[in-house]
């Protein structure tokens, strides 16, 4: 490719190494979108023919990532939301034991005494 102004060349790293931050670059109404003025009309007026397609692959590519998570996300809300719900209850607690049922548990707050001392 040609020389790529330094600017086209921030962006298309940050495609390669953040590409969520470009989701939702094909929806409409992209008014709130922190990389919408990339694709105003003064800016592409002055673009190179080389760096406008840079451009568009690289949007080309992040929108086929984004199919991909979205059809994740739509697959496997449920599935997240149990392990999300599992590892709080294998979080330690603020005792520092794990919380696994724990403080339901008869037992729970029960502290572990060395073997040949006495309990209270």
């Amino acid at each position: 490719m040609s020389e790529v102004n330094e600017g086209v060349g921030i962006i298309l790293a940050r495609m390669e190494t953040n590409p969520e931050e470009f989701f939702g670059m094909g929806d409409q109404g992209l008014s709130g979108h922190k990389w919408r003025w990339i694709f105003a009309e003064s800016l592409r007026e002055v673009m190179t023919e080389p760096e406008k397609a840079a451009i568009f692959e690289g949007m080309k590519r992040i929108r086929r990532l984004e199919i991909t998570h979205k059809a994740i996300a739509t697959v496997m809300p449920q599935e997240e939301e149990e392990t999300i719900q599992f590892k709080e209850a294998m979080r330690l607690d603020s005792s520092g034991g794990l919380g696994i049922g724990a403080r339901g548990h008869i037992w729970g707050g029960a502290v572990p005494k060395s073997e040949g001392k006495r309990i209270k």
